[in-house]
């Protein structure tokens, strides 16, 4: 048996008639290739050339076996063309998993700015909970996560992208009077409670944190996003705890208010050490990496 390369050698040989020339399209030395094509005819068994004083003439066999090298030549061409445009073909599509709320309010900046750099590039994002994401990233469905607070997997890479705090937002009709809000007055205002909302205190989510600390809450409605609580707090149904980030976004919508004791979060970027990436996902993870702390 013989590799590709040798393959390789006797095509350009067959085709050029002289080892130099064919040296010089395989741009290596004339003597590796008359070793290559000699230990091909070693291995063959086959004599592939008569060699005269300055040119090859090929043997009937060799005639025969050209045509099938020519079909191998073509395939490695087009098997590099293939490893070039995965390298400089900027439409290959970076797959994102994300939550609903960072979906509207962090991903898009990143994007826009990504794209200045990077024109051309297709990005296809899903929006799930923190939680149903990293499962998705195990099953290698996405090419990267970026979520609240992801567990610790010795599976992932993570970037921390964002620290902050937990916030209680309330209607712009009714506030707390107070400017700092104590947490376990909860227990005495309606409540519209995210499920799973996660925090950085050894993966609590908030409901969690909350039975830690003795506190219940008089929940009037729960709801997966931090969109639909939002909503329910502007229209003065009741008080709600998101992440500062988010309620940035939403500006003069909303009342905020700091809580205490002080509840920290985390938005991650993480990705599977196991899932081969493509170049574009693999420069758009290095481009999170460098934003780290900076968003």
């Amino acid at each position: 048996m013989i590799s590709s390369r040798h393959i390789e050698v006797f095509y350009h040989v067959y085709n050029e008639g002289s080892l130099t020339r064919a040296a010089k399209v395989l741009n290596v030395s004339q003597p590796l290739v008359s070793k290559t094509l000699a230990y091909a005819e070693h291995r063959l068994k086959l004599k592939l050339f008569v060699r005269h004083a300055r040119r090859l003439s090929p043997t009937p066999e060799a005639d025969i076996l050209f045509k099938h090298a020519a079909d191998a030549h073509q395939q490695i061409l087009k098997f590099n063309n293939i490893a070039g445009n995965l390298v400089t073909d900027p439409s290959s599509i970076i797959n994102i998993g994300c939550t609903p709320s960072l979906g509207l309010g962090l991903l898009p900046n990143i994007l826009n700015n990504y794209l200045k750099l990077h024109p051309g590039t297709k990005f296809n994002i899903v929006n799930l909970q923190s939680l149903d994401l990293e499962d998705q990233l195990k099953e290698l469905t996405f090419d990267m996560v970026i979520c609240f607070n992801p567990n610790d997997s010795a599976l992932f890479n993570k970037t921390v992208l964002h620290a902050g705090k937990l916030v209680l937002i309330a209607s712009k009709d009714s506030p707390p009077k107070e400017g700092v809000f104590k947490l376990s007055k909860i227990q005495h205002e309606p409540f519209i409670k995210i499920k799973n909302l996660k925090t950085n205190q050894a993966q609590y989510n908030l409901d969690e944190l909350l039975r830690q600390k003795g506190i219940s809450v008089n929940w009037i409605a729960e709801t997966e996003t931090i969109q639909v609580a939002k909503a329910m707090v502007e229209k003065g149904s009741g008080y709600s705890i998101i992440d500062d980030f988010s309620a940035g976004i939403y500006g003069d919508s909303i009342s905020t208010r700091e809580i205490k004791p002080t509840i920290g979060y985390e938005i991650c970027m993480i990705s599977n050490k196991e899932k081969p990436l493509s170049v574009n996902a693999e420069s758009f993870i290095s481009y999170l990496n460098k934003l780290a702390g900076s968003i």
